[in-house]
């Protein structure tokens, strides 16, 4: 059961369409994040959502309610939505503790003296913020305050709960412990989250779905995160999930070649599919860690490129190699380099590639003119 419908809208300033006629359902009780590079319109969709702005065209439906919908005429407030928000600043008062600023809302609903303490001490608690009850803002770390926000959000709603970018801001490892605290959170407790962010990472560790927005303000894919990292629809979905390498190659009869400084050279040993639509000029992409480097060998399977550069990372080693004129990266385990060898800078090595995929290049792409 769908407890957000957004129907085919349209969000514009002035002339500028940021969102046009973007249609997605979010299942009651799921983590969906919404992910795509920054001005891509993922913000304006949650304050569309959340009744901040209003929108051109369309409608939008929480739990069958009808809250946006310029043709009939009905934009319902925000306070009336039931929505619980955190914003990437977290927005809590500097001079409320704790307490003040999780009871708050509850407040200015007017909600009963005793249910409105006991609702924001049951979100304290969730949240692991009960022993800070007393304490301001000032004297939290930037993870105690996203709890706080988090907190504040739950006492908002405890049916959906939209978050925009709430961890950028904190460093690696409280990102991580904070994004496996949501996570946590929603299948505890059942509620629906809408976690908005461009960072892609931390949206497959919470999500159970993804949506991929692009520049235009379109969805480029909605699925699972294993569905959408091992499936991308596009080249623009692949390059946008991680990091990633595209070489011009041409389709000769089944067959692929390296479009090279050099002339073509022919891909041996390579298994992809590729659609029959597709023309004869393709990128192969292919991620760095489904690449293999190892020195050059009369033996040796794959392509022979050139070392340009080796970083040991201690768990991996990083490569830049240069193939053909072009500079592939490639990332892999140490404990795999060191048992086929690790070759040197400046030397040639073998790569192989590793379950690759082909898309069709644009016909402008310069990379067909070496």
């Amino acid at each position: 059961m769908a407890i957000v419908s957004m129907r085919d809208i349209t969000v514009q300033y002035g002339k500028n369409t940021v969102i046009d006629g973007l249609s997605l359902d979010v299942d009651q009780g799921e983590n969906l994040a919404i992910v795509g590079p920054s001005s891509c319109g993922k913000t304006t969709l949650m304050r569309a959502l959340c009744g901040f702005i209003k929108i051109s065209r369309g409608e939008i439906l929480i739990k069958d309610t009808l809250v946006s919908s310029p043709s009939r005429r009905v934009m319902i407030a925000p306070e009336k939505r039931n929505i619980g928000v955190v914003f990437q600043d977290y927005a809590v008062w500097p001079h409320l503790t704790v307490y003040e600023n999780i009871v708050y809302p509850l407040k200015k609903r007017k909600v009963p003296k005793e249910e409105a303490k006991e609702r924001a001490l049951a979100a304290m608690a969730q949240v692991k913020m009960q022993d800070f009850a007393e304490r301001l803002p000032s004297q939290l770390s930037g993870g105690q305050q996203q709890r706080v926000a988090l907190a504040r959000a739950l006492v908002s709603s405890s049916e959906l709960i939209v978050l925009d970018e709430p961890i950028t801001n904190l460093d690696a490892k409280l990102r991580e412990e904070m994004a496996y605290e949501i996570r946590n959170l929603q299948e505890t407790i059942g509620v629906t989250v809408i976690y908005i962010t461009h960072d892609q990472e931390t949206a497959m560790t919470i999500s159970d779905r993804m949506v991929i927005m692009d520049r235009r303000g379109a969805i480029r894919q909605l699925g699972t995160p294993e569905d959408i990292w091992n499936h991308p629809n596009d080249r623009e979905v692949y390059a946008f999930l991680g990091v990633s390498n595209f070489l011009p190659v041409t389709n000769e009869k089944g067959s692929l070649h390296l479009v090279s400084t050099s002339g073509k050279r022919k891909l041996e040993n390579l298994e992809v599919d590729i659609p029959h639509e597709f023309g004869s000029n393709l990128l192969l992409a292919s991620r760095p860690t489904n690449i293999r480097v190892s020195p050059l060998s009369d033996s040796s399977i794959g392509i022979e490129g050139t070392v340009e550069r080796v970083t040991y990372l201690g768990h991996q080693f990083d490569y830049f190699v240069n193939v053909g004129g072009h500079t592939v990266r490639v990332q892999e385990d140490s404990l795999e380099a060191f048992g086929r060898g690790v070759p040197a800078e400046g030397s040639p090595c073998a790569v192989e590639f590793l379950s690759p995929a082909v898309y069709e290049a644009d016909p402008r792409d310069p990379v067909f003119d070496l």
